[in-house]
């Protein structure tokens, strides 16, 4: 046992921790100052379920569902977190079949492509969501953002009541009216089935940016893992 002038006593197990998180945090400050998130071994560390004690991605569950998407990208791991939720999850081997086969993505209208493109055609934030209320139906942001309260709250009853206005618009709303899916062109089977998959989807879901903050964190603890793996366990 050592004393820090005379003070606190610091123990030799007690240093080793403190000098373990001094490198752990080095080696965080060098990647979030310049290293990039890009590193393919550490998307190979991910894909091959090696996820113990990286956040995020420690569950069986999602050690399965890293191991059949194989990402190669932060935007798939942002994707895998959101998704793995009780509403998204019903999209994940779409989204799984969409990464591998995007030859067969498929839409239910042109004006879903360049909202659900870089997601495989699947509904996974809810930034995509008002995208949609904003694209098909006319919906102003504002109108988009109340949709958007409305599934973060998990609040169904406002969810369904907006059915009826997303298909067939509100010309009367005194702020912004609204034309609605028929009247751009969406047919009201399309229009139906849209937001039966919105829905559910309003059960559990994230934003893009929640998503990717811990995506971010779950690249660092990966990248740690990897690369400076005793240090890492050490200050765990």
């Amino acid at each position: 046992m050592m004393k820090d002038n005379g003070n606190m006593p610091v123990t030799r197990k007690g240093l080793m921790f403190m000098i373990a998180g001094v490198v752990v945090l080095l080696a965080g400050f060098v990647l979030l100052s310049g290293g990039g998130s890009d590193d393919p071994a550490v998307f190979n560390l991910i894909a091959n379920g090696d996820t113990n004690a990286v956040f995020q991605l420690e569950s069986s569950g999602m050690q399965k569902m890293m191991k059949e998407l194989k990402p190669d990208c932060m935007e798939d791991i942002l994707a895998g977190i959101a998704l793995y939720r009780p509403g998204p999850m019903q999209f994940i081997g779409d989204y799984i079949n969409g990464k591998h086969n995007p030859d067969k993505i498929s839409y239910l209208h042109p004006l879903l492509e360049p909202i659900l493109k870089t997601t495989y055609g699947c509904m996974v934030y809810q930034e995509q969501i008002m995208a949609i209320f904003r694209e098909l139906a006319g919906y102003s942001f504002g109108q988009a953002d109340i949709v958007r309260r409305a599934m973060g709250k998990k609040d169904m009853q406002k969810m369904i009541k907006q059915r009826d206005i997303f298909i067939n618009g509100d010309p009367n709303d005194p702020v912004h009216p609204i034309e609605g899916a028929l009247a751009r062109g969406v047919s009201e089977e399309a229009a139906n089935a849209l937001f039966d998959q919105m829905l559910k989807f309003a059960e559990y879901c994230f934003n893009k940016a929640h998503s990717a903050a811990y995506a971010y964190v779950t690249y660092q603890t990966a990248y740690l893992k990897l690369y400076h793996p005793v240090e890492y366990f050490c200050a765990a």
